[in-house]
């Protein structure tokens, strides 16, 4: 329990700091009365933590009022507002919300961000090694991050070397079974529409090859990757909502998050759209040949609606429309991980943020002068949507190191 009173409007407002496991705890709120922000450091080593900014504190005398500003803290959870009610906590309202077992889950996510966080700069440097032309240099530093051997330095054990680095770094933010499942299954779907014609399968990997498209949409989405290990602690409170039965994706969840800022990672999502709008591509030219024998080959729907005449055509249609175009569509595209109107807000438009009750109002329209079609979300909804984006992009993710793997393993083509 702390009060502080705000250094600029001179209010006292009451907190209850509910207590992570991470060794650093960094906490942010916005004075309810004049707004400002207001931060604070808790570490468990000396010289983690950093006093408060924006405030100062004052003793505190329990339990608290209900007249005086309250707010309560945590970094894993989702926490509500209102009035302080004893007992309450955000530990023990987050066990009402998602039962013990799903809470033991959650934690030992978080106990797996705890960990991995803390490598950062390691995980981001080997990706850019990655990416670059020594895979030597990576293969070595690799194996010493991850403690284990590649067999060499051929194409297909570099890859296996960076996916197994993913794999590692990433499994707090995803789905185990649905990564499973896509890694499983989209091996299968290759070997099965090569069953049907090898020849078209290899032609249209081989266009993907040549023009670079595969391996820019590769390189494209490992680099927003170290940006979601970045985003880990606004992540924390969105990872919870995974076991929360009755939250709802279109709804709105005025719960808090205990720190950062919506604007640290309102891009994050249009590029993570972004690299699915790309992704999108290599799914349609698969589906093509599934049903027409022909990667450049859309559906016809009818007079109104003009199909592409290419793939590359249909890389230039827009990210909203690009799902009409998936006919009976091998892959499912979860059309909830991409919010195309919040997206066409973000990247072109409008979008406004109230530090205070963490409300986001956007504007999916160009409006003239007047925007008046407003839609709004709460900071912990938008960050439940990056989420689910970067899981979609992570599962396309995987498409691509299939097709890698195809053309070294079954064209024997190189990287």
């Amino acid at each position: 329990m702390m009060s502080v009173i705000c250094d600029t409007c001179d209010v006292q407002t009451n907190l209850r700091v509910g207590m992570s496991n991470r060794d650093v705890q960094p906490f942010r709120f916005c004075c309810p009365s004049c707004g400002s922000p207001i931060d604070f450091t808790i570490g468990t080593k000396p010289g983690q933590g950093k006093g408060l900014t924006g405030a100062r504190e004052i003793p505190a005398t329990g339990p608290f009022d209900d007249e005086t500003n309250f707010v309560d803290l945590h970094l894993d959870f989702p926490v509500k507002f209102g009035k302080y009610v004893m007992g309450h906590t955000p530990f023990m309202m987050a066990i009402n919300q998602i039962g013990s077992d799903r809470f033991a889950v959650h934690n030992e996510r978080l106990n797996e961000l705890n960990f991995v966080y803390k490598m950062q700069a390691e995980i981001r440097n080997l990706i850019r090694l990655y990416s670059g032309k020594d895979k030597q240099l990576f293969r070595i530093k690799v194996q010493k991050f991850l403690k284990t051997e590649l067999k060499s330095s051929r194409p297909e054990d570099i890859n296996a070397g960076l996916y197994l680095l993913v794999s590692f770094a990433f499994k707090p933010f995803v789905n185990i079974h649905g990564v499973k499942e896509v890694t499983e299954g989209y091996p299968k779907f290759l070997f099965y529409l090569a069953e049907k014609d090898k020849a078209k399968l290899d032609d249209f990997i081989d266009h993907l090859a040549d023009t670079r498209f595969l391996r820019n949409v590769q390189l494209d989405g490992l680099e927003l990757y170290p940006a979601i290990l970045d985003a880990e602690l606004a992540l924390r409170p969105a990872l919870m909502l995974d076991f929360d039965e009755k939250y709802q994706s279109s709804g709105l969840s005025p719960a808090r998050i205990s720190t950062e800022k919506f604007h640290q990672y309102k891009d994050l999502y249009k590029d993570i759209a972004e690299v699915i709008n790309r992704q999108l591509v290599i799914v349609a030219g698969l589906n093509n040949l599934l049903h027409r024998g022909d990667y450049d080959a859309f559906p016809d729907l009818g007079s109104k609606r003009k199909a592409p005449k290419s793939l590359h055509e249909y890389a230039d249609v827009s990210l909203g429309a690009k799902p009409d175009w998936l006919d009976n569509c091998w892959f499912f595209f979860d059309n909830d991980a991409v919010d195309n109107q919040l997206r066409n807000a973000i990247a072109h438009y409008k979008a406004e943020y109230d530090d205070t009750t963490q409300f986001i109002t956007y504007y999916p329209k160009l409006e003239g002068m007047e925007q008046e079609l407003a839609q709004t979300m709460y900071f912990l909804d938008f960050m439940r949507k990056l989420l689910c984006a970067f899981r979609e992009m992570h599962y396309l993710h995987h498409l691509v190191k299939s097709i890698y793997y195809y053309r070294i393993l079954i064209q024997e083509k190189g990287d």
